[in-house]
């Protein structure tokens, strides 16, 4: 894995999107088809006098189906990942462009997630968590209840990815405390601890 070089997702993450569209469309299309089809034979009268309107749901549908194939080509070319020395850095967004990023120091814990249809076309994702954070900025794919502060998906080399990430998180002390031993960086806190003690008891 290159440092400070700029990745992008694999193709195969617009399939895993397609499908699931496919998916989430089948169904409305299917009742309009059957609508208008029940209309056309069992009521000509009633389809003659009101074709017009009884396509309208099914050219909403297809106007929706249209405008999401649309996001997402746009959504797919707006992301980017960059690894550099320091941090992990994830760029996204169509309209609203998003840009975070994770110092190595800051993070705890890195899953790996295929979902059933990831998996069939080859890719993954690679979720980082820092500690204390649950909200979905970086990313929100996955099943667990515990949201990352950053997420690299739709990749075919998230194994790879992710043992780059923890090579750079274990060279360095957590919260970035930089070349102190642990027994130095107890004596710091300590060492705070009781100014604030002092200040408090003025």
């Amino acid at each position: 894995m290159e440092i400070g070089k700029k990745f992008y997702p694999h193709p195969n993450l617009k399939k895993v999107y397609f499908s699931y569209l496919a998916l989430a469309a089948a169904v409305p299309l299917a009742v309009c088809l059957f609508v208008l089809y029940a209309a056309a034979t069992y009521a000509p009268e009633l389809w003659r006098g009101s074709w017009p309107y009884l396509m309208l749901p099914l050219a909403a549908v297809v106007i929706i189906i249209a405008f999401v194939i649309y996001w997402i080509q746009k959504y797919y070319a707006s992301i980017s990942y960059t690894l550099t020395s320091d941090e992990v850095l994830v760029e996204r967004g169509v309209w609203w462009k998003m840009k975070h990023t994770v110092p190595y120091a800051r993070v705890m814990s890195i899953d790996v997630i295929q979902g059933p249809l990831s998996r069939k076309f080859g890719i993954g994702s690679v979720q980082i968590y820092t500690a204390g954070y649950t909200g979905p900025v970086g990313g929100t794919s996955g099943p667990g209840s515990r949201g990352a502060e950053a997420s690299i998906w739709g990749v075919t080399n998230f194994l790879e990815i992710r043992e780059t990430i923890l090579r750079h998180v274990r060279s360095r002390p957590l919260f970035g405390v930089s070349g102190k031993a642990p027994a130095d960086v107890g004596t710091e806190i300590l060492k705070e601890l009781r100014s604030i003690r002092r200040a408090l008891a003025r």
